[in-house]
């Protein structure tokens, strides 16, 4: 089934509920499969912290870009670890929004800045670090082209669904399409194999390429120019 899907209008409607359920308080209001879905995103908040601590050698005197930011959950910590400068790009308008509340609120706000801004229009980044957490599961290949032409010669860390027969990830399939799939068609996340992300980065960054797995991730993968371990 194809997709006749807004990706501006599927985030705006989704990416605060699903922000406060995986990283927040887990509300007692969401749905039954969301809330089940909540519970058990344990890998996600592993995701989120490993992200803040393989960046965190690397980010001091750095100028910082993360695509898909949602609500900059890490640019707090990235200033705080010496970044020149943080910029977060979403294309959800409400995520932007709540960044920069949030940056105002905890007193970073002259040290970032956040926009809204699809995948496609992105401009040169002038960046020396690029990072995403997830964003690429969501891109077909000339999108995901593009994230590395507009950070052309930046050191980067993306986060992916890694294509693997496990048990996890056939869950998630299942998740995918009963909690919005069947509606939104060839609109949903895709899984990705290593060497085939590396390809298209290549010709925008030489530097050999790391990966990172734990088992506490299940089937999400860190690829990156940076020297992690994993």
């Amino acid at each position: 089934m194809a997709s006749s899907v807004d990706p501006k209008q599927f985030w705006d409607a989704k990416i605060l509920t699903w922000e406060d359920g995986r990283y927040g308080d887990r509300p007692a209001s969401a749905p039954l499969l969301e809330r089940l879905a909540n519970r058990a995103s344990n890998s996600l908040r592993f995701r989120l912290a490993i992200a803040r601590e393989l960046l965190a050698p690397h980010v001091a005197g750095k100028h910082v870009v993360e695509l898909g930011c949602g609500s900059g959950l890490l640019a707090g910590d990235l200033v705080s670890f010496g970044a020149a400068s943080y910029r977060g790009y979403d294309i959800s308008t409400n995520a932007v929004s709540r960044a920069r509340e949030l940056a105002a609120q905890q007193g970073y706000s002259e040290h970032v800045a956040f926009e809204s801004c699809a995948v496609g229009d992105l401009p040169p980044l002038n960046a020396d670090i690029v990072f995403s957490l997830g964003l690429l599961d969501w891109l077909d290949d000339t999108a995901i082209d593009k994230i590395f032409e507009a950070g052309d010669a930046a050191e980067y860390l993306h986060s992916i669904s890694e294509r693997r027969p496990t048990i996890s990830q056939y869950l998630h399939r299942l998740y995918v399409y009963m909690a919005y799939g069947w509606r939104t068609g060839s609109y949903v996340p895709k899984y990705h194999v290593v060497a085939e992300i590396a390809a298209r980065a290549k010709p925008h960054n030489q530097g050999p390429v790391h990966v990172y797995r734990n088992p506490r991730l299940n089937f999400a993968t860190l690829i990156s120019t940076l020297p992690i371990d994993g």
